[in-house]
C-alpha cells in the first residue's frame, strides 16, 4: 500500500533560512540525517555530502511533511524563478485560513528587498462549488495564489463555504495558519505517460481526470502565469488510503522549456517527490517490471529508513520510502 506524497523535498543553500521560512509555515524538525557521496550517489545519482532535515505540519505524519536536503555541492540552480508551467516543474499547495495574510507577507518580503514573484489571490471553482448569484446565494470555492521563491514553489488556498474533513488541517497556533501539504503537482509533456502513477504506483485517478482545464479561465491563468489561450490536460491521483497527498500531473497542450534536469535530487529548491510503502521490497520488485529507469537499489537513506530512487517514465526522479529503519 501506498502513501499519498509523503515528503516535499527542498534543496538548500542555507539550512537555517530554510528553517526559519518553514517555521512560520507552521513546520517542526522531526528527523535529521546524513549521507556520504558513495550512498548519496547510489540512491540520488548525485555524489556529495548531503545532510537532511525533515519537518512536519502539526500532527500530519502520513503526508504533506517537508525535507530540507542541503548538499555540499549542489548539481545546479534549480528551477528557481521558472513560471510554473514548464516541462519538470514542481510545485507543492497548501490550505490557508487567510489568503490576503499570505499574500501581505509576500507583498511585505518584497518591498523589504526580497525576491518573489506571487499572485494575488483569485476566485476559482475546481470540482466543488458554484459562482455566487447575489448576497444570498453566496460563492462556494476556493481562492488561491501561486509563490515563487529562489528555492520555494508554492500554491495556497482557502475554502468558502464548504469544507473537505482530512483535507488540510491547520493547526490554531499556526503562525500563519498554513495547513500541511495537501497536493503536489508535476508538469510533463505527454499525458499518456501519466497512467505510470496507476498501473505501476498503484494511486487511484480522481473523476476528473481525462478533461482538458479550461485555461481561458481568469483564475486559471492568473494563477499558473499562463498567456490567454494556454491550456492543459490534469490527471490527478490520490492514495488508496489516504483523501490528502494527491498527486497533480499537468500536460501542456503547446511547447514548453525542458527543465527535468533542474528538479532531481542534487538542485536547489523543489526537487524531489517521496513516497512510503508498507513492502518496499515488493514494491520495487513491481517498478523493475515497468518501464521506469535509474532504479537503484535498496539502502538506507539520510534517516535510516529503507529507500529506493527510480526514473518514471516521463522523465521525474521519485524516492520511495519504507517503514522499518536500516542499519547504516
Amino acid at each position: 500500500m501506498i502513501s499519498g506524497i509523503f515528503e516535499n523535498c527542498f534543496g538548500t543553500k542555507n539550512i537555517g533560512a530554510a528553517l526559519k521560512y518553514w517555521i512560520e509555515m507552521d513546520y517542526r524538525v522531526v528527523k535529521m540525517g546524513k549521507l556520504f557521496p558513495e550512498s548519496s550517489e547510489k540512491l540520488y545519482s548525485h555524489g556529495s555530502n548531503l545532510i537532511s532535515v525533515r519537518l512536519q505540519n502539526g500532527k500530519s505524519s502520513g503526508h504533506g511533511l517537508v525535507r530540507i536536503m542541503s548538499w555540499s555541492e549542489p548539481r545546479n540552480e534549480g528551477l528557481g524563478y521558472t513560471l510554473p508551467m514548464v516541462e519538470g516543474s514542481r510545485w507543492v499547495a497548501s490550505l490557508v485560513k487567510d489568503i490576503y495574510a499570505i499574500a501581505d507577507a509576500f507583498a511585505d518580503d518584497k518591498e523589504c528587498g526580497e525576491n518573489w514573484i506571487y499572485t494575488e489571490p483569485v476566485r476559482a471553482i475546481e470540482g466543488i462549488g458554484n459562482p455566487a448569484t447575489g448576497f444570498y446565494h453566496r460563492f462556494v470555492g476556493v481562492r488561491e495564489m501561486f509563490a515563487i521563491g529562489a528555492e520555494t514553489r508554492q500554491a495556497f488556498f482557502q475554502r468558502y463555504n464548504y469544507n473537505r474533513s482530512g483535507y488540510g488541517t491547520i493547526e490554531p497556533n499556526s503562525p500563519l495558519g498554513v495547513s500541511e501539504g495537501t497536493h503536489a503537482s508535476i508538469v510533463i509533456s505527454d499525458r499518456a505517460f501519466s497512467s505510470f502513477y496507476s498501473e505501476v504506483f498503484g494511486l487511484v485517478p480522481q473523476e476528473w481526470n481525462g478533461k482538458i482545464s479550461g485555461a481561458a479561465k481568469l483564475s486559471t491563468r492568473q494563477t499558473l502565469m499562463l498567456e490567454e489561450g494556454q491550456e492543459f490536460y490534469l490527471s490527478a491521483f490520490s492514495s488508496p488510503k489516504a483523501i490528502a497527498g494527491v498527486l497533480q500531473v499537468y500536460t501542456p497542450l503547446y511547447s514548453t522549456p525542458d527543465k527535468r534536469e533542474f528538479a532531481q535530487p542534487g538542485s536547489l529548491g523543489l526537487c524531489l517527490f517521496t513516497y512510503k510503502v508498507e513492502d518496499i521490497a515488493a514494491f520495487r520488485d513491481r517498478v523493475i517490471h515497468s518501464a521506469a529507469t535509474n532504479i537503484t537499489p535498496i539502502m538506507p537513506n539520510e534517516f535510516g529508513e529503507p529507500s529506493f530512487g527510480l526514473v518514471a517514465p516521463d522523465g521525474m526522479f521519485w524516492a520511495i520510502v519504507g517503514q522499518k529503519r536500516m542499519n547504516l
